[in-house]
């Protein structure tokens, strides 16, 4: 039995999850052994207890469950962003979750809004370093100004690096580093020689580093000229917002956070949950409970957590289904649609039998 721990959280989280749950219905009904719980951990959780996400939530969801689909974390009522970072980063960090990937495959062509540029051309996958870099959460103010600090070490880079280059080796793809070693000496420094050594590793796959700003021009100018690329944290987070720009919005793209096998440190903790599954939108607070979210990105996450689980025939289906319904016009707003949140997410199951 496959134990799913779901945490809808805050803004437009609950929303699309409700959206995405009859997936987990239907594909018990293809025959998987599957449960669930929902957790109430977000900000109104926070408000009234003042619990953020307590170790024993945290042990339980580690050890007795398989993965997390996770809605938004982000509330104005909690203008220091405190639940969210003791939410969200502490399960990135403290379950090993190291890779953040987060694939770009437009579905359609009028959702690429690159002149001239058919989404067929293009399939990245970016490998985005998950616990460190300047997201550590290190620095201080003071009356005087502000300091954040980056961290970064071997294993971590080494960790997310080897899984880049796995992936990029499976799909017959290229891999980029992108890179700011020619300013940050010291963090991208130690990027640089992780890549290096893992190169001699995988040769037969095409690999090679560009500074991030030049990776970013040319991502708009050739973007099929680019297959698998990693980062750093900081810089993975803003090349895979402008990949969601090329789907059709954020309400589009989807995200995994996985802890993998060559990790040393999850080799020491064999932990039972092994995957976040998030959509990449965040809890959008502007359009909360308008009933407009877009519910595709969450669904498709629904799509990665079942490839992680093994299930890829209903990975697939889930997808087909998706495709066909936008294909056939079904959209949301922010696609120049008029459907709700509750029409699109049955809309995009309609294919599902």
């Amino acid at each position: 039995m496959l134990r799913i721990a779901i945490i809808p959280g805050d803004g437009i989280g609950p929303e699309v999850m409700a959206e995405t749950t009859p997936l987990l219905e239907w594909v018990r009904t293809r025959g998987r052994q599957i449960e669930w719980e929902i957790f109430p951990h977000g900000a109104d959780h926070f408000l009234t207890t003042g619990e953020t996400l307590s170790n024993e939530t945290f042990i339980c969801i580690r050890d007795t469950f398989d993965a997390i689909l996770f809605g938004a974390v982000g509330d104005p009522r909690v203008p220091d962003g405190r639940h969210a970072e003791e939410i969200l980063l502490r399960l990135r960090k403290d379950l090993l979750l190291r890779v953040n990937q987060r694939p770009c495959a437009p579905i359609l062509d009028r959702h690429v809004p690159l002149k001239g540029v058919a989404a067929a051309k293009i399939h990245i996958e970016v490998f985005r370093e998950n616990t460190e870099g300047l997201y550590c959460l290190k620095g201080e103010s003071t009356q005087h100004g502000a300091t954040d600090f980056a961290i970064h070490t071997e294993a971590a880079v080494h960790c997310l690096l080897k899984a880049a280059f796995q992936r990029a080796e499976t799909l017959g793809m290229p891999l980029t580093l992108a890179h700011k070693a020619n300013v940050l000496k010291h963090g991208h420094g130690l990027w640089m020689r992780v890549f290096r050594g893992l190169q001699l590793e995988f040769p037969a796959v095409r690999s090679s580093a560009m500074h991030a700003d030049a990776l970013l021009c040319a991502l708009v100018e050739r973007p099929w000229d680019f297959g698998v690329i990693a980062a750093d944290n900081f810089i993975g987070d803003l090349i895979s917002d402008l990949l969601a720009a090329f789907q059709g919005g954020m309400g589009i793209a989807a995200s995994a956070n996985l802890a993998v096998k060559h990790d040393p440190a999850f080799a020491g903790h064999p932990f039972r949950c092994t995957g976040l599954f998030e959509p990449v939108h965040g809890s959008a607070p502007d359009i909360t409970g308008k009933g407009v979210a877009n519910p595709t990105g969450a669904m498709l996450c629904a799509v990665l957590m079942f490839r992680h689980l093994g299930w890829i025939k209903e990975a697939q289906d889930v997808e087909t289904s998706i495709k066909k319904a936008l294909q056939e016009g079904a959209a949301t707003r922010d696609l120049g649609g008029v459907l709700t949140t509750t029409e699109m997410g049955r809309a995009l199951r309609a294919g599902l039998h």
